[in-house]
């Protein structure tokens, strides 16, 4: 009885060794030349065992079965691995390097275009600077997981509600990578809604599909193309082509101003290069009287409180012992214009008790006095509000009668005036005054709105720059104000 089991194993032995061969099994475990019992115990230890994939390892100790994985042939043993985008088995990067971050839109001519075939622009070439705010605000951010965070800072520009400003809430999707999968055999991707609110996830512009092509991804640059489509997202004839800027991380970007605009002229430009302040176009505001506000600084000429380094502009309010410096800088007979668009690229100050302006008054102040002369204030904040600018018009034919009209502005949630350079300008015409802040209008005033007095804004004006240290308005510095403090100015521009 005991031969013929042992001749039944030896057979059952036959055949898994014949099915397994590819699992290198060696039937005399113990290198003795000789089928034992330890052998025919080793071989009952395999019954049920398989090799799906074939790899030569059995199942029940192979970490990784799926043929499709890049690892598969390479290390059998170890656990499945991938593929990521970027081609790297077993990688973690589920999007290209490059795209992972924010992006906002870029500020540059051909920011969107919009034309009849891929890649065209013959309908549409956006000027530079000339997005919707409610466009420039936007932050798309790539995540390493794959998905998409979307940050519209409350409103969107809603193209089929007559390109009208909306409240918009979505705030991510996923994403469907496809590599290769572009109208040309760029990469693409498409917007999953992760939620029911966002049934129509979007990038740009409402009317853009939920596809897009990576035309061009550099370190600091994005381009998307996307079909156009309806209100129901069916796509239709037409192409998008978006232009993204990469912002820095933990860093919000500079606004870029726009060197030139439709049908204007610079007229008049100091891009504070060189190594010292242009006598030709500012003289100074000296002394420590108060300047009709309380105020505390004195004003000085010295370089401690303004000097030119690096093409800005820097003036500087300081506190030593108690007292307090700062500079005043003015265009009085030097630069004076009437009319037209002006840009002042500045990063400003913060800080209870600090005052920082960029203003204009008239030519005849010397002669008339204020308020008489008007005042333009293109910029004042208010230290202890960081993320707020205010612009204003005061007039009058006397103090008796002066009158003022004005409104701010305020950054999104969480961002200062001191974290970034951005543009505040003025575009001013005979009757009419508009107040911009990064080309965004918040404020306007005319002729119609004097209340009974004189329009004095139809005259030549000068510039004033400078930073007050206390006043009636901000108050005055405490132990949180932090000295010094400074303001930045790139450039002054006028257009007309």
């Amino acid at each position: 009885m005991k031969r013929y089991l042992i001749l039944n194993l030896l057979y059952l032995w036959s055949l898994i060794s014949y099915s397994q061969v590819d699992c290198n099994y060696q039937p005399d475990v113990e290198s003795d030349y000789m089928i034992g019992v330890s052998d025919i115990l080793a071989v009952l230890a395999l019954f049920g065992e398989v090799d799906i994939d074939q790899d030569g390892i059995w199942d029940s100790s192979d970490l990784c079965v799926d043929t499709e994985a890049c690892n598969f042939e390479l290390s059998p043993s170890e656990e499945c691995q991938y593929y990521d985008n970027n081609g790297n088995c077993g990688g973690t990067s589920f999007l290209p390097e490059y795209l992972i971050g924010s992006w906002t839109f870029s500020t540059i001519e051909g920011a969107i275009t919009v034309g009849s075939v891929p890649y065209s622009s013959d309908w549409y070439v956006s000027p530079s600077n000339s997005l919707n705010p409610n466009q420039y605000d936007d932050v798309y951010t790539f995540n390493q997981d794959g998905t998409l965070s979307m940050n519209y800072n409350g409103a969107i520009l809603d193209a089929f509600l007559d390109y009208s400003v909306q409240p918009y809430d979505c705030d991510g999707v996923n994403l469907l990578y496809n590599i290769g999968g572009g109208t040309s055999g760029e990469d693409s991707f498409t917007l999953i809604p992760n939620d029911n609110d966002c049934s129509c996830p979007f990038i740009g512009t409402t009317d853009a599909s939920s596809t897009y092509d990576i035309v061009e991804l550099t370190s600091t640059k994005l381009v998307l193309q996307s079909q156009i489509d309806n209100s129901s997202c069916v796509t239709e004839s037409g192409y998008f082509n978006f232009t993204f800027i990469k912002m820095n991380e933990g860093e919000i970007n500079d606004y870029q101003g726009a060197d030139s605009y439709p049908n204007m002229e610079l007229v008049w430009s100091d891009e504070f290069e060189g190594n010292n302040i242009n006598t030709q176009n500012w003289t100074y505001d000296l002394g420590a009287s108060g300047w009709g506000n309380n105020e505390l600084q004195n004003y000085t000429s010295s370089t401690n409180n303004s000097y030119v380094s690096d093409g800005y502009l820097n003036i500087i309010a300081k506190e030593e012992n108690g007292s307090y410096t700062s500079a005043r800088l003015k265009s009085i007979d030097l630069q004076e214009f009437q009319y037209g668009r002006i840009d002042v690229s500045a990063k400003l100050p913060e800080g209870q008790g600090i005052w920082p302006a960029i203003w204009m008054l008239g030519h005849n102040f010397p002669s008339t006095g204020w308020p008489s002369c008007g005042e333009i204030d293109i910029m004042e904040l208010i230290g202890n509000e960081p993320s707020t600018v205010h612009g204003t018009a005061h007039w009058g034919s006397n103090w008796s009668v002066h009158q003022y009209s004005g409104d701010e502005i305020s950054l999104p949630a969480g961002q200062k005036f001191s974290d970034a350079f951005h543009l505040f300008s003025i575009i001013w015409t005979e009757n009419n005054i508009t107040w911009l802040m990064d080309d965004q209008p918040y404020f306007s005033i005319d002729n119609l709105q004097m209340n009974g007095q004189p329009y004095p804004f139809n005259n030549s004006f000068f510039f004033i720059m400078n930073i007050a240290v206390g006043g009636n308005w901000p108050g005055y510095p405490n132990n949180t104000t932090i000295f010094p403090q400074s303001m930045k100015v790139d450039y002054v521009r006028v257009f007309q």
